[in-house]
């Protein structure tokens, strides 16, 4: 079958010491294959720390499949535990075994300060920690078709900021706030963060709530958060 092109402009973001530190030392397809597939299904992840077990991964059916075409005489959960091994080796993947509900769970995370931090941890207590929730991306791609049409051009580097709220705020707010800029005439990234962070403070009050107490727009343009109160499109924004 013929590879016919990409669906999107929109790149998925990877850390630079990927490229220029651990691929060009691998030389383990099985290796190749497994880091590549790990950050692939962490970026699908809501909530930190992002981590994906050994079960996941076996039941993943295409990283399964590209398993498969390493070798026709090796299983593909033998070419996995290679992989993973390896890149635990390289000290690219942290591994920690924790217990699950009845059972052991191999948890595999990103090596980096917070991550490491959190093996730590979760070394000394040996708490159960249930998998992180998936997100939607047919979801996430309408968020983002929303703030188009609404606020202004999505580049990669804002692409993961709205990833980044979709984890720590409910969907609805998010939307809401969008509104609530476009309501202002304040079509900005840092003023609909700024409203996510302020709900996520003082709590988010109801439409007619709202609409019992307008904005005060001179009061808020004049005050301290004046800077958040002018008019633009994100591509000179940020």
């Amino acid at each position: 079958m013929v590879f016919t092109g990409f669906s999107t402009d929109r790149l998925i973001g990877l850390p630079s010491e990927l490229f220029s530190e651990v691929l060009p030392a691998i030389t383990l397809s099985s290796e190749m294959k497994v880091m590549l597939h790990v950050f692939y299904r962490l970026s699908k992840q809501r909530g930190t720390p992002r981590r994906v077990s050994w079960e996941e991964l076996t039941h993943d059916r295409i990283l399964q499949e590209g398993l498969r075409s390493i070798s026709k005489t090796r299983s593909p959960e033998e070419l996995l535990d290679e992989g993973l091994a390896a890149a635990v080796q390289r000290t690219a993947l942290l591994h920690i075994v924790l217990p699950g509900e009845g059972r052991i769970i191999n948890w595999y995370l990103v090596n980096t300060p917070l991550n490491r931090e959190w093996v730590t941890q979760a070394r000394q207590t040996q708490s159960v920690v249930p998998p992180n929730p998936i997100i939607d991306d047919e979801q996430y791609g309408t968020l983002l078709a929303l703030y188009e049409q609404n606020i202004g051009l999505v580049t990669p580097m804002l692409a993961d900021e709205l990833r980044e709220a979709e984890e720590q705020y409910p969907r609805v707010w998010i939307e809401e706030a969008m509104r609530e800029a476009v309501r202002s005439n304040v079509r900005s990234w840092r003023y609909i963060r700024k409203v996510l962070e302020r709900w996520a403070i003082d709590g988010r009050r109801d439409e007619a709530h709202r609409s019992a107490r307008p904005i005060k727009f001179e009061e808020y343009a004049n005050g301290q958060f004046g800077g958040l109160f002018r008019r633009g499109s994100d591509e000179s924004d940020l």
